[in-house]
């Protein structure tokens, strides 16, 4: 079972894992045989979970955009030989 400290350094690992640009999901191990959060935990851990579902929003919305960016650039036509491309960027 968890102890109260446990909890702690889990969520401040979450937190951190917040913090940085790039984590390493990988590198995450589960709770095994999870003990109920302390209460005095819970508001920090909903605080948590909020930031995680704002994170899920925000990489959802770049993953859309960077689609778009993709499906816009296979519309280019391949170059052929040394002829010059131009991209209509008004169009």
């Amino acid at each position: 079972m968890r102890s109260d400290a446990a909890w702690r350094a889990l969520l401040e690992r979450f937190e951190r894992d917040l913090d940085e640009t790039a984590s390493d999901p990988a590198s995450w191990t589960p709770i095994l045989q999870p003990a109920p959060l302390p209460a005095e935990l819970v508001e920090r851990a909903t605080r948590l979970v909020e930031r995680q579902e704002q994170r899920m929003t925000r990489l959802r919305e770049e993953l859309a955009a960077t689609r778009a960016h993709l499906d816009a650039i296979d519309m280019v036509p391949a170059l052929r030989g040394d002829a010059a491309a131009y991209v209509d960027v008004n169009g």
